[in-house]
């Protein structure tokens, strides 16, 4: 039996920060935030095909110069297109930016306050007194560990997100390409129904005149065009709103749809379609998945954060005086807060609350991985079995009822409802075809980014530092 198991996250040990100490002044990171979108564009490029690296580099306020807007539009020019201008995504490149921020400032040293005052004498006497103070927190040399690490779990999510989002994206445009696909074949097909119900009423007519049908056989046929032009009208609207849809996603929402889309050359299925080996794959690909898991570390640097309140506040303080006598002193001192009245508990309670919520949403997603990709999975074997049917068997044994029927009608054999109803289960039969496939095309697209956005198992260091995470705990 085909098993299917995500295990959970397991809470890792910190050391302890003040271990760190001797380490905090080696140097600051960088603001710039260039490599860390590197590194989302390299987890993309590896589950999807295309350099977003360079993709991203150029303007989302300037059109992609992928696709021309008026040559047959591929999936793959698509989702270039998309990755450049569909705002959503550059969004969350934009977030990697401000957790490259928040990284940098949790290295900085708090800033020292220095005051100054100027005495004046009210009594008559000569002489002024005047004091320099400066103050410099301390307690940041213990939290500084933790605030970093917070600050790095958040950067690492952010990437994992973007990366993530990315092939989320990747996945709709193919499922709205896929669409306008079916939505172009639908269109042909209602057409070359119209042109079949046209060519029924000229055999009528024809027939009418030489008295070999029935004025009721006419207007019969003649509906039944009717309907055929109706069916058309709505195949054509139903594609340009199939195309509409693709442009929005691809962020070009006020281009035209005078364009067609180009066959796609397909994804490949999996190797091995069982459940246990598209989850395990799962496990190891979804960025998802692994930004969840980041998360949970983040808030784990967090109960470690909240932990050091339990710690006095220190404040070194040191000050120069002169006093009216002209007397002159240096002043070294400290400052502690003490913890009496808030020793920390709240703080470390609320964190807890917070790391929990945490691994339960890691949890969560986990089973919803689970679920995607099992049933993907069944409906991508369901579509696959049912087009192969309707494609072996179906089609061609309603063609030849077609076939036969219109000679029948034509020799007398037979009367025109044994025409008509012959060329309505074809019509409907090929409309059945076009919805497999498209249903084929969606669960395969569906499961392949239920797996991560590939079929194939890609070295990318997420599952190792998932490993890591869980041998540490």
């Amino acid at each position: 039996m085909n098993t299917c198991i995500i295990a959970p996250p397991r809470r890792r040990l910190r050391p302890p920060a003040w271990l760190a100490i001797p380490l905090l002044l080696a140097g600051c990171s960088t603001l710039d935030p260039a490599g860390d979108i590197n590194r989302a564009a390299s987890l993309t490029m590896s589950r999807v095909g295309p350099d977003a690296a360079a993709v991203w580099q150029q303007p989302v306020d300037q059109p992609s110069t992928a696709w021309n807007g008026m040559s047959p539009l591929t999936a793959d020019a698509a989702l270039i297109v998309s990755l450049q201008n569909e705002p959503e995504l550059r969004m969350l490149l934009a977030e990697i930016a401000q957790r490259r921020v928040d990284l940098v400032q949790s290295e900085l040293l708090p800033n020292p306050t220095v005051g100054f005052g100027v005495g004046i004498a009210t009594d008559g006497l000569s002489g002024a007194p005047a004091i320099v103070q400066g103050l410099q927190a301390l307690t940041w040399l213990w939290t500084r560990p933790d605030r970093i690490a917070i600050a790095e779990a958040g950067l690492q999510q952010s990437i994992l997100a973007a990366a993530s989002g990315a092939v989320d994206l990747t996945a709709k445009i193919a499922t709205d390409h896929a669409r306008v696909l079916a939505a172009q074949e639908l269109a042909s097909l209602d057409e070359q129904n119209l042109a079949i119900t046209e060519q029924t009423l000229d055999i009528v007519g024809r027939r009418l005149d030489v008295g070999e049908a029935a004025e009721l056989d006419l207007d019969r046929a003649e509906l039944d065009m009717q309907s055929a032009r109706t069916a058309v009208i709505a195949s054509i609207r139903a594609l340009e709103q199939a195309k509409l849809t693709l442009l929005l996603d691809m962020g070009w929402p006020s281009h035209d749809t005078g364009w067609t889309a180009a066959e796609p050359v397909g994804a490949m299925p999996p190797r091995d379609g069982r459940d246990d080996a598209l989850c395990e794959l799962a496990v190891l690909q979804r960025l998802d998945l692994a930004a969840a898991q980041a998360t949970v570390e983040r808030e784990l640097a967090g109960l470690a954060l909240a932990g050091t309140k339990r710690l006095p506040e220190v404040r070194f303080t040191f000050g120069w005086q002169r006093n009216f006598m002209d007397r002159k002193a240096v002043m070294p001192g400290a400052s502690l807060t003490i913890p009496i009245f808030d020793d920390g508990g709240p703080a470390i309670a609320r964190a807890s609350a917070t790391l929990e919520a945490a691994r339960l949403a890691w949890l969560d997603l986990a089973n919803h991985v689970q679920y995607s990709v099992r049933d993907a999975g069944s409906k991508w074997r369901q579509a696959s079995e049912e087009s192969r049917v309707t494609a072996l068997q179906l089609l061609p044994a309603v063609e030849r009822a077609v076939s036969r029927s219109r000679a029948a009608y034509a020799e007398g054999v037979v009367d025109l409802t044994v025409l008509l109803l012959a060329q309505e289960r074809h019509i409907a039969a090929q409309r059945t075809m076009v919805a497999q496939r498209l249903s084929e095309a969606e669960s395969l697209i569906e499961l392949r980014r239920a797996v991560g956005g590939t079929f194939e198992h890609v070295e990318d260091g997420i599952a190792a530092s998932t490993t890591e995470r869980e041998d540490a705990s």
